[in-house]
């Protein structure tokens, strides 16, 4: 791709960050090889290590979304966080999470996230000796479940500065802009300050910690941390979120509430043996009906400003839709939507096969654009 200046900044939906281990601190690439080569390893030996990033299998946070995903300045943009846990307590009881937002970290040099990370750990531990957080840093949520129609979700709101953009110099080429760093966390537990000495690595870990009713620290499957970025434009340019207008099973809406759930067969099939399927055994899975899963998404790619292609034609955005579940198998977690180049695509349907043990069910579909831009939809089917 060629463009007639750099290409417009992208901002991830989120992104989680390093947790606090006993573990020596090891640099990000380090770690990226070594889950290559396991997700190497697992191919050859036809092992499943690790479940599909399609199911949620442990504490989830599927997507922040936001009311605007590109800013203006001096304006307010609210956030909202999809986030789903699929253990239970002892009692088999959904538990309590906590959520943590923490904003206020603007323009850092290079733009690198972790230059944040420090400044907002030592402004958050005095709230271990009870002092109370500055305002803007910090905000502790409960869900309102589709509150404004995003499942679960937990808001918080930023103020974004009036000189977010003309701090900084304009550059040589390029589009003229600031942004914005918002961290959060979701806990299966009780949020604490991360000590300061561990926060002294090239690239620092996250400020907070979970803890376990007895202190101990909690792993991925009940602490999960993270950041997203927000930009604003000199010239004020937009991005609209993507939408997501339904999820359909079999051509049908699938209910968006619990007691009207959309209701299916079981699949007789255990985990093992669809793990032993999908290697190419014997062990037949036709023996279930295969849903048809769909997400209603729109042609509503955006052109890119400042991006072309070797001809010069403008470039539209890239969007795709993500699928979770908390119960049965996604044959593929993600489809494209929009292609830069190709265009819309107008089929985004996944197969989905039920789980094997009835109950009430949620799936997921998230659509997203390069640009930040985000939308969540959630329905629910009982298994019988």
């Amino acid at each position: 791709m060629t463009t007639g200046s750099p290409t417009t900044p992208t901002r991830a939906p989120h992104r989680g960050l390093r947790q606090r281990s006993a573990a020596p601190h090891r640099f990000p690439l380090r770690r990226a090889l070594l889950v290559s080569c396991a997700s190497f390893l697992s191919l050859l030996s036809c092992a499943t290590e690790f479940e599909p990033a399609s199911d949620v299998a442990g504490l989830r946070i599927l997507a922040i979304t936001a009311d605007r995903s590109y800013a203006r300045a001096g304006e307010d943009v609210a956030f909202a966080m999809t986030v789903t846990d699929g253990l239970g307590d002892d009692n088999g009881d959904p538990r309590a999470l906590q959520i943590m937002w923490l904003g206020g970290c603007f323009d850092p040099p290079g733009d690198l996230y972790f230059l944040c990370v420090e400044e907002l750990a030592t402004r958050f531990q005095g709230l271990g000796a009870g002092m109370p957080p500055d305002p803007g840093l910090l905000s502790s949520s409960h869900a309102s479940p589709a509150e404004d129609g995003v499942p679960d979700a937990h808001k918080f709101t930023l103020r974004i500065p009036d000189d977010i953009v003309t701090r900084r110099p304009a550059p040589a080429s390029g589009p003229h802009y600031g942004i914005a760093y918002v961290f959060f966390a979701a806990c299966a537990g009780t949020l604490a300050p991360a000590p300061l000495e561990t926060l002294g690595s090239d690239v620092p870990e996250f400020p907070l910690q979970c803890l376990d009713a007895d202190g101990n620290p909690q792993g991925p499957e009940s602490f999960v941390p993270g950041y997203t970025q927000l930009y604003a434009f000199a010239d004020e340019r937009q991005n609209t979120n993507p939408p997501t207008e339904g999820i359909e099973l079999d051509g049908v809406p699938i209910a968006r509430t619990a007691e009207d759930a959309t209701v299916v067969l079981r699949c007789p099939i255990s985990d093992a043996e669809r793990g032993r399927a999908s290697c190419g055994s014997s062990t037949p899975t036709d023996v279930c009906v295969s849903h048809r899963v769909t997400a209603i998404v729109p042609d509503v790619a955006e052109f890119m400003p400042d991006a072309t292609d070797e001809s010069g034609q403008q470039l539209r955005e890239t969007i795709w839709v993500s699928y979770f579940g908390d119960g049965g198998d996604f044959e593929s977690g993600v489809k494209l939507v929009s292609d830069a180049r190709v265009g819309y695509l107008a089929d985004h349907t996944v197969d989905w096969l039920a789980p094997e043990e009835p109950g009430l069910y949620q799936l997921w579909a998230v659509t997203r654009d390069q640009r930040g831009g985000s939308s969540v939809v959630r329905g629910f089917v009982r298994v019988e």
